[in-house]
């Protein structure tokens, strides 16, 4: 199994810091997107101190990776979470989509490489969220 990102939403922290501040503030959502991006220190102020309830505000982001792995694994991911999108590339290769919160909620609850490889791709575009993935340990 081998996952590499090729592409993603831009900014997806300052994407739920929008969204977070979006919910208490009357100022257009565009306007605060775009004076978080004018401060990444803010983004990451406001990121670091989330408290997820429902999961919503992870949602306004996708992710886009090349899978290269058999269809037993796409098809226990989609078993276990069906907000992964994929598609069949080739002979082992799959386009593969989801948002921060399937993919985060996916690296949580199962212990396995795809889980892995997952964090290790947030962890590029969305370092502030990599403690949301802490797993269950049993």
């Amino acid at each position: 199994m081998r996952l590499t990102l090729i592409a993603h939403t831009p900014s997806p922290e300052a994407m739920i810091a929008a969204a977070m501040l979006t919910t208490t503030s009357g100022v257009k959502p565009s306007t605060i997107y775009e004076r978080l991006q004018a401060n990444p220190e803010k983004i990451n102020d406001i990121v670091s101190r989330l408290e997820v309830q429902h999961g919503s505000i992870l949602e306004h982001n996708r992710l886009v990776w090349i899978l290269e792995a058999d269809e037993h694994l796409v098809l226990d991911t989609l078993l276990k979470n069906k907000f992964f999108s994929f598609t069949r590339l080739g002979s082992g290769m799959w386009l593969m989509s989801a948002n921060l919160r399937a993919a985060l909620e996916y690296s949580k609850e199962y212990g396995s490489d795809l889980g892995d490889s997952l964090l290790d791709s947030i962890g590029t575009v969305a370092p502030n969220l990599r403690c949301f993935s802490e797993r269950k340990r049993t």
